[in-house]
């Protein structure tokens, strides 16, 4: 962690805040933070951007549903996480906080092409890149109510949005000069979950696409993801079987990808407890 902030709350109805700390790179799983002992109840993130003003309109836990967090201040090495917690009653009171990343993480594992039986039989997809479309790029973690409101790469790439950001690579991923046979990239791609599958109108369901040229023609395969959940890996490996669409945004023809996908934990490494005591 390179950075926590904690936050007590007081007991209900009203859940003021008590007390707030700011801890700088934090080595440890455990530390001491200081409240009043009517504070009730715990709240802590961490990796958030370092502005001295971003935690000066909480007042009440509640107010803590509309705090914003934004992909542009991600990284995916240290993502911003989140948890929080009942104190239990007591003069020094110790207590458990799991942090939580609000982050979906999307792996393309494999890729490979097999164009047999068809006129191009034996030709490979070049010039390829991978990148995601209708990312989520903000969400507020503890409102009951949140739901997906922003988009990078709106149904096609942006690429001056997505280069806007600190970490593009969460988004895009040059691929290589050609595909072929199967080739492991393990590369991975991050945005806020976005819980719709696309069968919603007016929902737009986040895609992995994968771009390259077929001869002298540009092709996409967007591929529709499930619902994004926070926290959790979605690995695939992908075979193309023809050529794709011609806009990342219009569905494919069935069978047009072959798809083998895993959904797994975000990387059980990296997740670490906080003890406050």
């Amino acid at each position: 962690m390179q950075s926590l902030d904690l936050l007590f709350f007081q007991e209900k109805p009203l859940q003021k805040l008590d007390a707030y700390q700011h801890f700088g790179a934090v080595s440890d799983t455990r530390v001491e933070g200081t409240s009043s002992l009517a504070a009730t109840h715990a709240a802590a993130f961490s990796n958030c951007p370092e502005d001295p003003y971003s935690w000066s309109d909480v007042r009440t836990f509640a107010s803590l549903g509309g705090k914003a967090f934004r992909l542009e201040d991600e990284d995916p090495s240290a993502p911003m996480m989140v948890g929080t917690t009942d104190l239990p009653e007591g003069s020094r009171r110790t207590c458990r906080i799991i942090l939580r990343t609000m982050l979906s993480r999307i792996t393309l594992h494999s890729l490979a092409c097999d164009f047999t039986g068809r006129s191009y039989a034996g030709e490979m997809l070049k010039d390829i890149r991978a990148y995601l479309t209708y990312a989520r790029s903000e969400c507020h973690p503890l409102d009951t109510a949140d739901r997906p409101a922003s988009w990078i790469n709106a149904g096609r790439l942006d690429e001056g949005q997505t280069a806007a950001l600190p970490h593009p690579e969460m988004l895009l991923a040059e691929l290589g000069a050609s595909v072929g046979t199967r080739i492991y990239p393990a590369r991975d791609f991050f945005c806020y979950a976005n819980p719709s599958d696309g069968k919603d109108f007016g929902t737009p369901v986040t895609r992995l696409v994968i771009e390259g040229r077929l001869g002298d023609t540009v092709y996409y395969y967007p591929i529709d993801l499930p619902g994004l959940k926070p926290g959790v890996q979605y690995r695939m490996d992908v075979t193309i079987t023809r050529a794709g669409s011609t806009d990342p945004d219009i569905p494919l023809e069935s069978g047009t990808v072959l798809l083998q996908s895993e959904v797994l934990p975000w990387d059980e490494r990296e997740l670490d407890d906080v003890h406050y005591r």
